[in-house]
């Protein structure tokens, strides 16, 4: 697993409303949701948020087992991203829920 997924805890996202970072091109976004009780975690590439047409989108609960369950999903669009140069091409609109 990637260094930077290892270090994502319920503590650890706890420290904003909304937190962004990349790997390179590779940007992930996390976002507290209802009430503090999920994350809305987000994946994209190359644009910000607001305007990238790749964006994957999961929510999991905010504790020790979906944490564990969101770094899962990030390090295998990271693993799609690095062994191809994209994101998986989703079908319906530029932000989907998976």
């Amino acid at each position: 697993m990637h260094p930077v997924f290892e270090e994502i805890t319920p503590k650890w996202l706890d420290r904003s409303h909304v937190y962004t970072g990349s790997i390179g091109d590779f940007r992930y976004r996390f976002a507290q949701t209802n009430n503090a009780t999920t994350i809305l975690a987000s994946v994209y590439t190359k644009w910000c948020y607001e305007v990238a047409k790749d964006v994957h989108e999961k929510e999991y609960p905010w504790d020790e087992a979906g944490i564990a369950e969101m770094r899962d999903w990030l390090q295998q669009l990271y693993d799609d991203y690095t062994r191809t140069g994209a994101l998986p091409e989703i079908v319906e609109t530029s932000k989907t829920k998976e």
